[in-house]
């Protein structure tokens, strides 16, 4: 998948939609996790470093399981993280270590994301805030079928320089989150406090959801 999807040709989508949905999810994603420059922040699942690079606040940390994306990260970066090889769902660090863990669009491609939640949860020190973002396939499989139906693929889907799934159930998406499947990920060490879809509440093509350590 790091190969036939260049991630950093993604977030510089030559689409104008791509690219309002994406800001107003990564907007989310900062605003829910509301990082002060006191707090540990880890991005599990970092891939390039996109979103690395621009956390607000606090001391970044990143953990993904690509030894490329993570020198890409650490190319990005230069010294501004904190950059560990590993698992979402085995993290190589210790319980309640960060106050502050954000988890974007990676869930859906892993073979266990209950497991990788739970690791979220492990590592969050108590009152810490998570900040998981998944993809509305469901929707998002609507609006692409609608789009080609009506001519318009080509036009708002330009080339992005790797091949863009016809469908968001690909080989690359294990699993499919609707609403209810989204919140029930969540174990109830962990509270919910917030579920938002973006970039609308009536057009809900990505949801981010923020809960609390219990």
């Amino acid at each position: 998948m790091v190969v036939k999807y260049d991630v950093d040709r993604f977030h510089a989508h030559p689409s104008p939609l791509v690219r309002f949905v994406e800001s107003r999810r990564v907007g989310q994603v900062f605003a829910l996790l509301d990082a002060r420059p006191s707090h540990r922040v880890l991005e599990v699942g970092c891939g390039a470093g996109q979103l690395l690079a621009r956390v607000p606040a606090g001391r970044a940390f990143g953990v993904d399981l690509s030894e490329s994306l993570l020198a890409r990260t650490a190319a990005r970066l230069r010294g501004g993280a904190v950059l560990a090889q590993g698992d979402a769902s085995a993290l190589p660090f210790a319980s309640g270590a960060f106050e502050r863990v954000y988890c974007s669009e990676v869930l859906e491609h892993l073979v266990d994301p209950a497991a990788a939640v739970a690791e979220i949860r492990r590592v969050l020190a108590p009152g810490g805030v998570a900040v998981l973002s998944v993809p509305n396939e469901g929707l998002i499989n609507r609006a692409k079928d609608w789009m080609r139906r009506l001519g318009l693929w080509g036009l708002v889907m330009r080339d992005a320089g790797y091949d863009m799934p016809a469908r968001m159930d690909d080989e690359w998406h294990l699993h499919a989150f609707d609403r209810s499947a989204f919140r029930a990920l969540v174990p109830p060490t962990l509270r919910i406090t917030r579920l938002v879809g973006v970039p609308w509440p009536w057009l809900a093509l990505r949801w981010v959801l923020r809960c609390e350590a219990q």
